[in-house]
């Protein structure tokens, strides 16, 4: 999508074109749908025996992560036929992203030929590991079994507080945006959730969809049917920025841990009870979550309009099913089975101020019901990765399961009603990153 590419043959001095050279001239952007057109064209030039491809991409304006991971596979089915296909000429954007994310060396023509194995070994990890890594000094906690949960290694004794940045509000939701947020920049210990697009989409207003953030790295699903999910992923001096027309975004790890996972007849976990375990051990009445887990089913929504087009009557946020349909596409069913996903968010039994109107019911009871467990989640989901006992270290985690294109970006729903309902969101196995949230609005990055 948004993606032309032109071939040109290559001529030798007398004239003559070269049967086994060819230059393919891009034009557009390289997204997540776009690099497929990219990998296609490489493909069948390399089966009709062009094996020394260039690929000049200087009216090219945009390269996501899924981007990059197409430029690495084409690179390499190059060269295992003897051949090779790199860059010949880019534009300053796709230049400066390969140069910081240390790329250039491999991806383009140098003029010095350079040692690049670190860096491919860099790129590369976590492809061939059979399962996500876990930490060699594991921390100790307790196992606890609530109900049909078991923590394991549960220790809330490092949980301390984290500042979480309120963006936009509800006028971005309800046909009243005038303006735009400024560029949010999502560091290594950077963590977020919202309606978003990257920083060079354009306002939030018109390119903004299901965001998370976590640990450097950014996924987004764009807000029409069928979008297929992208991400960029921070590398070396490379640091993603994202536009937030509404969102909540943190700064610092959180330190509370528990691995968990279903006890006795249970076969899962849900996550409004998981949740609501974490709101006890944190003993906050508000908590920031990173829950990475096997995935049962998940249920939820993914906005399909940018909110450009929400008007005061008619826009996501109404509170009437038939104009949520219009903006939202809900699951029927619990969703993404055998696969793993990372969910961020907040959650709160006494949410006041701003974040009220941030959060919602995770059991799906209806507002004013009694006490409940209220709020935010967004989950990126992504090719199943077994979860070792043990792990703790939760940046690894998230470098190895963005080395994947990521399935979706989901915001996650309760919908109990029996028979007609939708279900909950369930988890076979993982462990959550829980620590106190403080909430201010303002400008986050």
């Amino acid at each position: 999508m948004d993606l032309s590419i032109e071939r040109r043959p290559v001529f030798g001095a007398g004239g003559d074109t070269f049967d086994d050279r060819i230059d393919l001239v891009a034009r557009g952007r390289i997204d997540i749908e776009s690099a497929e057109e990219l990998e296609a064209a490489v493909d069948e030039e390399l089966r009709l025996g062009r094996h020394t491809i260039r690929l000049d991409l200087t009216e090219v304006g945009f390269l996501s992560s899924a981007g990059i991971r197409v430029l690495f596979n084409i690179h390499r089915a190059a060269k295992a036929t003897g051949g090779s296909c790199l860059i010949s000429a880019a534009s300053e954007p796709i230049t400066r992203v390969l140069t910081l994310a240390r790329l250039a060396p491999i991806l383009m023509e140098q003029p010095v030929e350079q040692p690049v194995e670190p860096a491919v070994e860099a790129v590369t990890a976590g492809h061939s590991a059979p399962s996500l890594p876990a930490t060699a000094t594991p921390r100790r906690g307790i196992d606890q079994r609530i109900e049909g949960i078991l923590l394991t290694g549960c220790d809330s004794s490092a949980a301390v507080p984290v500042d979480g940045c309120l963006l936009g509000s509800s006028p971005w939701t309800n046909g009243r945006a005038v303006t735009d947020q400024p560029p949010v920049n999502v560091l290594r210990a950077g963590f977020g959730i919202g309606i978003g697009c990257f920083a060079d989409e354009g306002p939030a207003v018109t390119s903004g969809g299901e965001l998370l953030a976590a640990c450097g790295a950014v996924f987004i699903r764009p807000p029409r049917p069928f979008a297929a999910a992208d991400s960029i992923v921070g590398s070396g001096d490379h640091v993603p920025a994202v536009r937030v027309a509404a969102g909540l975004f943190w700064e610092g790890l959180p330190r509370g841990l528990s691995g968990f996972e279903a006890a006795g007849d249970e076969t899962a976990v849900r996550v409004d009870e998981l949740v609501s375990i974490i709101l006890d051990r944190a003993q906050a009445d508000v908590v920031a979550v990173v829950i990475v887990a096997e995935v049962q089913g998940l249920v939820g929504a993914e906005l399909i309009r940018p909110l450009a087009e929400a008007l005061s009557d008619d826009h996501p946020t109404s509170g009437i099913a038939a104009t949520a349909a219009r903006w939202l596409s809900f699951s029927r069913e619990p969703v993404h089975p055998g696969t793993t996903a990372v969910i961020v968010g907040v959650a709160s039994r006494n949410a006041t101020g701003a974040l009220a109107s941030f959060v919602r019911p995770l059991d799906g009871a209806a507002a004013g019901a009694g006490p409940t467990t209220s709020g935010h989640l967004h989950a990126a989901i992504f090719p199943h990765r077994p979860l070792r006992r043990g792990v703790s270290e939760l940046t690894p985690i998230i470098d190895d399961l963005a080395a994947s294109a990521p399935l979706a970006v989901m915001h996650l729903l309760g919908d109990p009603l029996p028979v007609l309902g939708s279900g909950q969101s369930e988890l076979v196995r993982g462990v959550c990153w829980f620590a106190p949230l403080t909430i201010r609005a303002g400008t986050a990055g």
